[in-house]
This record gives structure tokens, sequence and C-alpha cells, in this order.
């Protein structure tokens, strides 16, 4: 049987591989967007529980953080928090690809690479938050994020994240987002499964 989490596990394993195959952009967001729904749901069914233990946790009730955005923007410095580009950019493209009955026939222009990014950032701290860890896939994720992002994360990270960010660091050349420094992340992360 698989659960709703392996559901939301599978699909945010392969929006990372996706986007670090530099592929199919389109079907990543919208994989990590279910995945994202997904954990929502699931997140809201268990409220009491994971609050409890997010408390327990971090000791204090103003740092216990339920929601992909409050989760997201805890490693995010202060002046990118309130980015409303990044919330309506949010929507437009998520309904866009969920809904056609008011606009059947409408486009969208392609969205920036950095914004999948921040997309597959949140589903994975939902994700984390349900379950209490990340996959290969996604530890990777947050080191190269780490890398290609670095003004986006507030606090030093762990011993062995600050490792797993020195070694991709260590592999990139020039633009974190160039196709080849992408490519050879997605064959790191082959090698790894």
């Amino acid at each position: 049987m698989i659960t709703k989490t392996d559901a939301a596990e599978r699909q945010l394993n392969t929006a990372i591989r996706l986007f670090f195959e530099n592929r199919d952009h389109l079907s990543s967001y919208a994989l990590a967007v279910a995945s994202r729904e997904v954990t929502d749901g699931v997140i809201q069914n268990l409220l009491g529980e994971l609050y409890q233990r997010e408390l327990a946790r971090v000791g204090d009730p103003k740092e216990v953080r339920l929601s992909y955005w409050e989760k997201a923007w805890d490693i995010v410095k202060p002046e990118f928090k309130h980015n409303k580009d990044l919330i309506r950019l949010h929507n437009k493209w998520q309904n866009f690809l969920k809904h056609a009955d008011r606009d059947p026939d409408a486009e969208i222009e392609p969205f920036p690479t950095k914004q999948l990014a921040l997309v597959i950032l949140t589903a994975m701290w939902n994700y984390g938050l349900l379950t209490e860890h990340w996959t290969t896939e996604m530890n990777i994720f947050f080191a190269w994020i780490a890398v290609a992002e670095p003004q986006l994360l507030k606090s030093a990270p762990g011993v062995v994240m600050a490792k797993a960010i020195a070694e991709i660091r260590s592999g990139i050349s020039g633009d974190p987002y160039d196709r080849n420094n992408l490519e050879n992340i997605y064959t790191a992360i082959r090698l790894q499964s």
C-alpha cells in the first residue's frame, strides 16, 4: 500500500530529479506543488500531534511552525519574507496548472528556474515537518540551494549539511543554475540512489 506521505515523497523526489536534469520544469513544478498539497492535508489532520511534537522540539510556542510558508520563512532572511511577487507568481502558476474552467485557451510565460527552486524548498519543509527527515534528493537539493542562493538562508547548517554544502560548492564552477552544474548534481544523485 502507498500512503499519502509515500506519494508526496515520490512526487517531491521526482520533482528534484527533473529540476537537476534540467529537463521539464513545468512537470517539476506540478509535482512539487502536488507533494506540498498532499502534505498540507496530512498536516492539517495531525495539527494537534504535530504542534505538541514541534513544541517539545523547539521549546517556545512562538517558534512552532506548522505551515510550509512559516517553515520556509523560518530560514529566509527577513528582507525576503514579504515578497508579494513571490506569492502572486506562486498562485498564478499553480492555478494555471490546475484549472482550465475559466480560461481554457490561456497561456503563461515560463517561470524562472530560481522560482521553481523556491517551490521545491517549500515542499521540502512540509515533507520534513511531517516526517522529521529528508531523502537523499532533498538533502542534496538543500545543499545546492545553500550554494545557489546563500542570501536566502539565515543560519549556519549543522556539521553534516555544512560538509554537503562544501562538496556541492567545490563541484560548481560559475553559475549554480548552469545546465552542466545541474546535470553533474543529477549524476551524483543517481550514484547515491
